[in-house]
């Protein structure tokens, strides 16, 4: 595999494994009814959820303005990769958070929490065994300076000035919108449930 496919390959890996897992978890959301909480529970599992998915996109946009038609070149190490070596796993982790939030089912909050965690852990380990054979020894000192998932915050560095590439963050962006659908169409489900429109076959917590 060479450099410039392998970070290709696990792209395209990782979009194609995202899909399976919605194709399965769709069903469950469409045909699962909700255990009734108090208005203001709801309300506040709903809006802590958004300020979530507002912070995974903005995270993730601001990432891409540092990384973003470098990542290849040389070892990242400015800005919010100064502080964690997968900055945009975490902004991305925090959307699966708000995504679960905003579901007003618990279960699937678990679900999806478990499912990021499980899965990213050897994607990571596969990605960094890359970026050691591309990059040797700078990156391993980064690897041992830098933690992998909780930031340092005490270790936050920035130039005074960088050279952004407007694609990149216009990119990432976009992609990002896909954490602002799954509240809209949970309220139309809660919507066509309370009407009959779609049956529902258990009850998740």
């Amino acid at each position: 595999m060479t450099a410039t496919a392998a970070p290709v390959t696990l792209l395209k890996a990782r979009q194609r494994h995202s899909r399976w897992f919605a194709f399965m978890v769709i069903p469950l959301v469409v045909f699962s009814a909700r255990l009734e909480y108090a208005n203001w529970q709801m309300q506040t599992m709903e809006w802590v959820g958004f300020l979530f998915t507002v912070a995974c996109v903005l995270g993730r946009s601001y990432c891409s303005a540092f990384i973003g038609g470098i990542k290849n070149e040389r070892v990242v190490r400015e800005g919010p990769f100064s502080v964690v070596r997968n900055p945009l796993y975490v902004f991305s982790f925090l959307g699966v958070i708000g995504i679960g939030l905003q579901s007003d089912k618990f279960l699937v909050l678990l679900l999806l929490v478990a499912s990021f965690i499980i899965y990213y852990k050897p994607v990571v380990r596969r990605e960094e065994g890359f970026l050691v054979q591309k990059f040797g020894q700078p990156y391993q000192q980064y690897m041992a300076e830098v933690p992998r998932w909780f930031p340092k915050l005490s270790m936050w560095s920035e130039p005074a000035e960088i050279v952004v590439r407007p694609y990149f963050i216009r990119h990432t962006m976009l992609d990002a919108v896909v954490f602002f659908i799954p509240w809209p169409v949970f309220k139309l489900l809660a919507m066509l449930q309370a009407q009959g429109t779609i049956p529902h076959f258990i009850t998740l917590f």
